[in-house]
């Protein structure tokens, strides 16, 4: 017998992919459908990242609800207006507004929306249980003992960060994701270190740059498989991938086909960095070179095959992967700019998000053992006989194996992607729009 109350919609985690979403059904008239649960002890975004000067790459109109309803309350414009800070921001002329000043936008609507979202409660397993009428429902359990039942459940976690094999056992305070960059050096800001950077991603990029302005850090090696940090892939006719025809075209490829369409565009978000970063680098090795400095070092072509503790720090050792060849590098610090893990098949990926392992006998895999992910970015559970209904649960941003790059945590298909789900959920379950229309509110 369940004691619980029964969300129709229950999302776990609340970044800007469920935050969207709860502005798309507060705009439906369905803001009570939905609840939030959020390990944070408040809302929070990219706060390991927010360095000086970061921006956020992406069109700032491309908001939580611009492209949805210009006239929503909960658009950037609103939000500036709100500061009394609109002329200001027009002023600056600015391409894309800084990192800081948008996570303070997307905390500012987060707020608007705190009576539907649990603080302090982080999922720790997912499973099915029978409710009092014999139907299935979702059940998350929270690591402080909490329990939530829900009938949908909207997955938007975020990916699992990508530690590469030779980091995994020696993962802690001096070797980390830069996922926890501003915290673990916050620990280390009194100590004289020597910092490897591993990758050669735009979160890379802006991290050596922040690390070259720490007094205590004594060097920065930046150790990467390519020749350098490369230019990303701007082009309007690239940046296609962030439209929601493109994910209708990729949507209904075959998953050989994505995967060679995803290499083939890969540029445009990963392994590559914004022109002004790169200048600004470039800018910074050449002081360097003209003083005759080694605080900034350069190891292209090369990737760690081990990494063990040395002394008070560590050592790596760096093959070139084109000759073969071996070297040692003596580092305190090892910084993983190494990126996230997707879902698939491939070297490094995870076949699912590890909250799924739970109801994993009920997820349709496609051939290569991934979930099936409908275009509403939904996996539909195998049913079981006796099952009224079948269970949904939406992957909301954790969906770029099956939607494209769009879904790479990308901001700009925020609006669009919740539209889809909310869209979804009100179309297809069917017992949440019985309550509905008890209430006198279904559409």
């Amino acid at each position: 017998m369940t004691t619980h109350e029964i969300h129709p919609v229950l999302g776990v985690g609340f970044g800007p992919a469920n935050l969207s979403l709860a502005v798309a059904l507060e705009e439906r008239g369905r803001a009570g459908l939905a609840h939030f649960i959020e390990r944070s002890a408040g809302f929070q975004w990219q706060q390991e990242q927010l360095l000086p000067g970061a921006d956020i790459q992406n069109n700032p109109f491309r908001d939580l609800a611009m492209q949805r309803n210009p006239d929503s309350p909960h658009t950037f414009v609103k939000y500036l207006a709100a500061q009394g800070d609109l002329t200001g921001y027009l002023h600056l002329n600015a391409k894309f507004p800084l990192r800081r000043e948008y996570s303070s936008y997307l905390a500012w609507v987060a707020e608007a929306f705190r009576d539907q979202v649990d603080y302090g409660r982080s999922a720790a397993h997912l499973s099915l249980v029978e409710g009092d009428d014999g139907s299935e429902l979702f059940c998350v359990e929270t690591d402080d003992g909490g329990r939530y039942l829900a009938r949908s459940v909207s997955l938007g976690t975020g990916r699992s960060p990508r530690i590469p094999y030779v980091f995994q056992k020696g993962l802690g305070e001096s070797v980390f994701h830069s996922t926890r960059y501003l915290t673990s050096m916050e620990h280390l800001k009194d100590k004289p270190i020597r910092v490897a950077v591993v990758g050669a991603s735009q979160s890379a990029i802006e991290i050596i740059l922040d690390l070259l302005g720490r007094p205590n850090v004594r060097q920065v090696t930046a150790v990467h498989r390519s020749i350098g940090f490369r230019l990303k892939d701007t082009s309007p006719y690239s940046r296609q991938v962030f439209l929601p025809e493109f994910v209708d075209y990729f949507h209904s490829l075959p998953s050989a086909k994505k995967r060679r369409l995803r290499n083939e565009l890969r540029s445009i978000n990963y392994a590559a960095c914004d022109q002004d970063v790169i200048d600004r680098l470039v800018g910074v090795q050449r002081e360097y070179d003209l003083t005759g400095s080694d605080r900034l070092v350069m190891k292209p072509f090369r990737e760690a095959v081990i990494s063990r503790p040395h002394g008070q720090g560590h050592r790596m050792v760096l093959r070139d992967i084109n000759h073969l060849t071996e070297e040692i590098l003596d580092t305190d610090v090892v910084i993983l700019a190494t990126g996230f893990r997707d879902f698939g098949g491939e070297p490094g990926d995870e076949p699912y998000h590890p909250l799924l392992e739970g109801i994993a006998h009920r997820l349709p895999l496609d051939e290569d053992g991934t979930p099936v992910v409908a275009r509403d970015y939904s996996i539909e559970l195998k049913t079981e006989a006796g099952t009224s209904r079948p269970l949904k649960v939406y992957l909301n941003g954790l969906c770029e194996a099956s939607h494209g790059m769009g879904d790479a945590g990308a901001l700009a298909m925020l609006s669009v992607r919740a539209t889809d789900i909310v869209d979804s959920i009100l179309r297809h379950d069917t017992r949440g729009r019985e309550e509905l229309l008890a209430a006198g509110t279904a559409p």
